[in-house]
């Protein structure tokens, strides 16, 4: 499971990373189905990989559905999810917690959904080539684990990545990088923006 899980994420980061405003229905969609396929994985742990596998399959299709009807409102949903991105880095960075955690993240996730909803092309790029350089990152962890190599990288689908240790620092750079170049790649592929 974990080597599918991988490759799934390595492949459907890629083409977000790279290719997210120009394929944007199809990343969409996908990134439905990877959400659906791990919220569903994590609900049916313990059970059989039979169940799992297909579990998680019917539940990345149904995410991945809503989403593809609900297309024409993921500036803002983007937004929100780059803005809860934000708010976890700065909770991890700066011990916040409680009352102040939950101000702090509520107005970063409205921020972003203002901002994604104003500049939409814009943050279709960032949060595709962002998001998509995560899921790469994630799948490559996944992978090292399930054939036992050894990475110092830490999986950022599975929880926050903290820059307490060494293998948190490659992995935030590792996904700065590779979303920046994911950004370049898609500005200078589409003809009607402006870098």
């Amino acid at each position: 499971m974990a080597i599918l899980t991988g490759i799934l994420l390595v492949v459907i980061g890629l083409i977000a990373c790279f290719a997210g405003k120009k394929l944007y229905r199809a990343v969409l969609a996908l990134v439905g189905f990877v959400i659906g396929f791990y919220v569903v994985s994590g609900l049916l742990a313990g059970q059989s990989d039979i169940i799992v596998i297909a579990g998680s399959i019917v539940g990345g299709i149904i995410i991945a559905g809503v989403l593809s009807i609900f297309y024409k409102f993921a500036y803002i949903l983007y937004g929100i999810a780059l803005g809860l991105t934000v708010a976890v880095y700065a909770l991890n960075t700066f011990n916040l917690e409680g009352i102040v955690g939950l101000i702090v993240t509520v107005v970063l996730a409205v921020t972003g959904g203002v901002i994604g909803g104003l500049i939409g092309d814009l943050m279709i790029r960032v949060a595709t080539a962002f998001a998509g350089a995560s899921q790469v990152i994630g799948g490559v962890a996944a992978l090292a684990t399930a054939l036992g190599v050894t990475l110092p990288l830490i999986d950022p689908t599975h929880g926050s990545v903290s820059t307490d240790s060494t293998a948190g620092v490659i992995t935030v750079i590792a996904m700065g990088i590779l979303g920046v170049l994911g950004y370049i790649v898609q500005t200078r592929n589409d003809t009607s923006s402006v870098m």
